[in-house]
C-alpha cells in the first residue's frame, strides 16, 4: 500500500531542503503573477478614469453652452 503512495506522489522521493525550494519558488512566481496583475488593473482603471473625466467635461461643456444659450 505504502509504495502505491511512494508511486503517485513523486514528491516524497525528494529531500525537504528541495521540497522547500520548490515552495519558495512557486510563492515567487505566485506573487509575481499577483503584482502583475496588480499592476495591469491599476492600468484599466486609469484608463477608465481618463475616459469618464473626458465623458463629463464634455456634458460640463455641453450643459455649460445650453444654459448660455438659455440666458440669451
Amino acid at each position: 500500500m505504502a509504495d502505491k503512495v511512494t508511486e503517485k506522489n513523486q514528491i516524497f522521493q525528494k529531500p525537504l531542503p528541495e521540497i522547500l525550494d520548490d515552495i519558495q519558488s512557486a510563492a515567487a512566481d505566485a506573487r509575481q503573477a499577483a503584482d502583475e496583475a496588480r499592476h495591469a488593473g491599476e492600468k484599466a482603471a486609469e484608463e477608465v478614469l481618463k475616459r469618464l473625466r473626458k465623458v463629463f467635461l464634455k456634458m460640463a461643456k455641453d450643459i455649460t453652452e445650453a444654459l448660455d444659450e438659455g440666458n440669451k
